[in-house]
C-alpha cells in the first residue's frame, strides 16, 4: 500500500525535506579514535532496535576519531537510514550522533516533524529499497536517495497529529 498525496499536502524529494548526509569509518588501527562519547551508529545498531528512537550504539568514537574521517556530527532529532546491508532501517537519535558509511543521515528543515518524517520514510521504505536493487551489494547512494519523493501535510501541527496517532498504534501492537 503506497500512501497518496492528499489535498493539502505536498510531495517533497528527500533532498528538498533536509540536509543528506553519509557517514564514515575512522581508522581502526588508531586507538585514540575509538572508545569516546560520540555515538557512532552502523546498520547493525538500527537492526537491534524495538522503538523508533536510538540512544547509544555499540561502538562509539571519540572527538579525534570524528574529525579523523568524514563523519558528520548531527544533531538529536535528524533522522537515520540504514542504505546498504540491509536498506531500510530508520530511526530517530536522541543524542548527537554520526554514522558509519552504512547509513545515510537526514538533518531536517524546519518545516518537517521528525517523528512523521520516520513514518512517511517507514511506509515508503519499499520506494527506497527499489533503487538501491540491481547492484551486487544493495546500497543507495547520497544521490539516489535525493531522488525519493514523499508527501507532506504542509501544516506542522497536522504533521504532529498524524505521528502521534501512528506511534500510538506502534505502541499498541507491541
Amino acid at each position: 500500500a503506497e500512501m497518496k498525496a492528499v489535498e493539502g499536502w505536498i510531495t517533497k524529494r528527500f533532498d528538498e525535506i533536509g540536509t543528506i548526509f553519509s557517514g564514515s569509518t575512522p581508522s581502526t588501527s588508531v586507538r585514540s579514535f575509538w572508545n569516546g562519547e560520540i555515538v557512532w551508529v552502523t546498520p547493525s545498531d538500527l537492526s537491534k532496535l524495538n522503538t523508533p528512537y536510538l540512544s547509544d550504539s555499540d561502538k562509539r568514537i571519540t572527538v579525534k576519531g570524528l574529525d579523523g574521517c568524514s563523519a558528520h556530527l548531527l544533531p538529536a532529532g535528524s533522522i537515520v537510514m540504514s542504505s546498504r546491508a540491509p536498506i531500510g532501517y530508520v530511526a530517530i537519535p536522541t543524542v548527537e550522533f554520526c554514522t558509519n558509511q552504512g547509513c545515510k543521515s537526514i538533518q531536517l528543515k524546519d518545516n518537517f516533524t521528525t517523528e512523521f518524517t520516520y513514518y512517511n520514510i517507514l511506509f515508503n521504505v519499499d520506494k527506497v529499497k527499489n533503487l538501491g536493487e540491481g547492484t551486487t551489494f544493495a546500497e543507495i547512494s547520497k544521490t539516489a536517495l535525493s531522488t525519493v519523493e514523499l508527501a507532506f501535510p504542509t501544516s506542522k501541527p497536522e504533521q504532529t497529529k498524524i505521528a502521534e496517532i501512528l506511534s500510538t498504534m506502534d505502541r499498541a501492537i507491541e
